[in-house]
């Protein structure tokens, strides 16, 4: 007979839920009205993916390949589609609604299983949920548009839940949730906050092994840790075919290391030092995490016409002043630039602090040890010996850039305390004298510290910025007395709308340590009697007013615009139409109108000599970094001078543009661009190939022959090539007859056999050639394009990309995530058959 079903267990599950939709679509109500979230990189993404899109909407199968940026890369990194993963159809449901409101109800869902799996209280579980979505980075990062990332973030919380669930009792379920979530975090395809979530466990699993250690509960340990293998595993197997093409392109990409010899100081074995440290957060910027506004806010933030520049600036001209304080830079922290800080929450804080004295060490150790590692990563180039450490010595870590965003360990970690503390106050068996003493130095410290900068905003710095003299020069415009009066009054007015930020928001930290810790001396110490889902309602409260005033500081209704605005964020300027309506196939374009490497418009209308990508090719950011930016400042002195002649000299002197097929340079976005004739087309014959013993040698006679006429090759590739030298007449030819991103075909003549050069990138996994069907060895030239021996006569060549690591991944991933599945659905019949189907609470 089945047991009849009990609501009032249920009830907070299903309020859970409900509550979850309503409050992410109440924060980002303009998707109510049919408008979309206006998102900077995702407008970057939505052109250098197009020709991935259209191809797909086309044939209904993935290009894994384009040639829209840095004149071709794989797709696994852009927008690939992994169909045999099943778990894709699991992430779909639990994004319900538009983005980014599904995302925000995917992060109160994830957290709120992971306080279950803590043994939370669910109603707290709830209120808990609001305090770690809610933190300012996650809104950041959806403003900016990084969708994988914010996905990932919101599935690090029930990974954790699932190892915690497993290493407390239910083993099997709790293994199987792990391995179902870790299969959804590979998927949100963001490895750097999976690494970040790897290196919180890794810190947890230490802690385990202490405790098993000291209790003799190895068995136990052994157990579940063989438990949650068996289903990590798994998780691994379903992502097979996106973990399989990621790695197998990162020792091309440039995250790994250069070939071209370099300073060994700069040399990790992935990126550079100085590269991976770029957004480094600084010492005390790290009082963000208390203090929202301690460093400026954000490097474009909007002030009011109370503030001190607006008066300063009025005075000169009112027009110009209410302009500037629309965006005016006030972050003066140690970073190149930040969207804003991360804000953590001044009550999380106070009650990290408390939970310090209160909660069980096998808990608050390992959360304070994560803490602290994440927020010493945080600092980066501020902290180069522990940086260094992890770069040269930690396998992976390498990898990654913006260590500031190591700072998501603690917005995982510190909340966790903070909500462990609050419970045990609440539902707890705590001596008043506990509570107290916990509640006396949690508040001196942090109330302490915020009092502090309220009372001496001064002890922050001296508020001045770089930033402020770029202001100066900008608009003084080379006006000495104009520059004078700016520095005299501007500059101080800036430094004084600092300090009044630094102040005023400490201030308001105070006040929400001091309602938290008043609440809690009313109802624990002077014993007020209070429903406990009234106090969790007023907790409730708190975070909401405590985080949500701070996030619609980055993210508001300001920045929605209309769907169509948003999917088509891009419109063809008259030197877009003009390239379009004459270029030929796969002939690039270089935009001189804006920064060509941090371009997405381009890549939207054509095949892009630049584009915007973290992970282009190792080569080709070598060859940007030592010749390309060179022949571009080359080719602008030249358009400076107006001179024709000049001008079709120095084109036909630009060898690596002219390699790469750069056929029109856009000058003015209203104008027709610049053609360049000297661009070598898609394909050409060469006489002689030069073999050369390393990645400097290729470079450097790459960027001195004559490569029309002559090629350069490694040595190592020397056993493809019988002969290097090639006798041509002037009616061989060779002509891209067909373009898809992923299939070139082409068609060749020639009275002699013929080393051919084709202007594309060399990338053996994947691509392979064919010359009437035969295949034929691919030869890397011209440090990093094709080249291919033809036979005399005429042929027809077809290169085609079909990397076995995708196609042979994809049938791992299925069975994989069908057994992963299957065991999941196993451990919850079992789990409910023994009458204990419900999450702990």
């Amino acid at each position: 007979m089945l047991k009849k079903f009990d609501v009032s267990k249920a009830l907070p599950y299903l309020t859970a839920i409900i509550f979850f939709l309503v409050i992410s679509y109440a924060y980002f109500s303009p998707l109510l009205e049919g408008k979309r979230l206006s998102q900077h990189d995702y407008s970057t993404y939505l052109g250098g993916a197009k020709e991935l899109k259209d191809y797909r909407d086309a044939t209904g199968e993935e290009a894994l390949w384009t040639n829209r940026m840095f004149v071709g890369m794989p797709s696994y990194l852009i927008s690939t589609r992994y169909k045999g993963n099943l778990l894709q159809y699991v992430n779909k449901i639990v994004q319900v609604g538009p983005r980014p409101g599904s995302y925000l109800f995917l992060l109160l869902l994830g957290s709120f299983v992971l306080l279950l799996a803590l043994k939370v209280n669910p109603w707290l579980s709830i209120a808990g949920a609001l305090a770690l979505a809610f933190s300012s980075y996650n809104f950041i990062i959806i403003l900016a548009g990084h969708n994988t990332k914010v996905v990932a973030i919101a599935y690090v919380a029930p990974v954790i839940a699932g190892v915690i669930m497993t290493m407390r009792g239910k083993k099997f379920l709790g293994a199987a949730i792990t391995g179902i979530f870790l299969s959804l975090e590979i998927l949100a395809g963001h490895p750097q906050i999976t690494y970040y979530t790897l290196i919180i466990l890794v810190i947890f699993g230490i802690s385990e092994v202490y405790f098993a250690i000291r209790q003799q509960q190895i068995k136990d340990l052994l157990i579940s840790g063989g438990l949650l293998m068996v289903f990590a595993v798994f998780g691994v197997l379903s992502n097979y075919s996106r973990l399989a093409t990621t790695m197998e392109y990162d020792d091309y990409s440039m995250r790994s290391q250069t070939e071209l010899t370099q300073d060994n100081e700069t040399q990790t074995g992935g990126l550079s030092y100085e590269y991976a440290t770029g957004w480094s957060y600084g010492v005390d910027e790290t009082l963000t995490l208390l203090i929202p506004g301690f460093k400026g806010g954000s490097s474009t933030y909007e002030l009011s016409k109370n503030s001190h520049t607006y008066d300063a600036l009025a005075k000169l001209d009112r027009n110009f002043a209410a302009n500037f304080i629309k965006s005016v830079g006030l972050y003066w922290g140690s970073q190149t630039s930040t969207s804003g800080p991360v804000y953590l929450g001044a009550i999380i804080i106070f009650l990290f602090v408390m939970g310090l004295f209160i909660v069980d060490p096998r808990y608050k150790w390992w959360l304070l040890a994560a803490t602290i590692l994440g927020i010493l990563l945080s600092w980066g180039s501020n902290f180069e010996g522990l940086t260094k450490f992890f770069m040269n010595h930690v396998p992976g870590y390498n990898k990654f850039r913006t260590v500031s965003m190591t700072l998501v360990i603690p917005q995982i970690t510190v909340p966790i305390l903070a909500l462990l503390a609050l419970n045990k106050v609440i539902f707890g068996n705590l001596e008043k004298k506990e509570i107290l003493r916990a509640l006396k130095w949690s508040t001196i410290s942090v109330g302490g510290l915020t009092l502090l900068f309220v009372l001496i905003p001064s002890l922050a710095g001296n508020f001045s910025s770089d930033m402020d003299m770029y202001y100066v020069n900008a608009y003084s415009n080379g006006n000495p007395e104009l520059r004078k009066v700016l520095m005299n009054s501007l500059v101080p007015a800036l430094e004084a709308d600092r300090e009044t930020m630094v102040r005023a928001d400490s201030f308001r930290s105070l006040v929400f340590v001091a309602l938290a810790a008043g609440f809690i001396y009313l109802i624990k110490i002077r014993s007020v009697k209070m429903n406990p889902n009234m106090v969790i309602g007023v907790f409730a409260v708190l975070f909401l007013a405590d985080m949500w005033p701070v996030d619609k500081r980055f993210l508001n209704d300001d920045n929605f615009d209309t769907q169509k605005k948003v999917d088509q964020p891009y419109t063809a300027s008259i030197a877009d139409n003009a390239i379009i309506q004459s270029e030929g196939l796969n002939e690039r374009v270089l935009n001189l109108t804006t920064s060509p490497f941090q371009d997405g418009q381009t890549s939207y209308f054509h095949q892009s000599l630049g584009g915007y990508h973290g992970a282009k090719m190792r080569r080709y950011q070598d060859l940007i970094n030592t010749r390309m930016m060179d022949e571009i400042q080359m080719l602008a002195g030249s358009l400076q001078q107006m001179n024709m002649s000049i001008l079709d000299s120095t084109l036909n002197e630009l060898n690596i543009l002219n390699m790469l097929n750069t056929k029109y340079i856009i000058l003015d976005p209203n104008r027709a661009p610049l053609v360049n004739y000297s661009a070598l087309g898609n394909a050409w014959f060469v006489n002689k190939l030069v073999f050369v013993p390393n990645a400097d040698q290729e470079l450097a006679l790459t960027s001195s022959l004559n490569l029309r006429e002559v090629a350069v090759s490694d040595r190592k590739f020397s056993g493809m090539v019988k002969d290097s030298v090639f006798a041509g007449n002037p009616q061989d030819r060779i002509t891209l007859d067909d373009y898809l991103p992923n299939k070139l075909t082409y068609s060749s003549s020639s009275s002699n056999e013929r080393l051919a050069v084709f202007s594309e990138i060399f990338y053996e996994k994947g691509w392979k050639a064919t010359i009437d069907g035969q295949e034929a060895d691919i030869i890397r030239v011209d440090y990093l394009l094709r080249g291919l021996v033809i036979p005399a006569g005429e042929h027809t060549i077809v290169f085609e990309f079909r990397p076995s690591s995708y196609y042979t991944g994809e049938k791992i991933s299925l069975a994989g995530s069908l057994l992963l599945l299957l065991l999941f659905a196993g451990a919850v019949y079992l789990e409910t058959k023994k009458g204990k189907g419900s999450v702990p609470a």
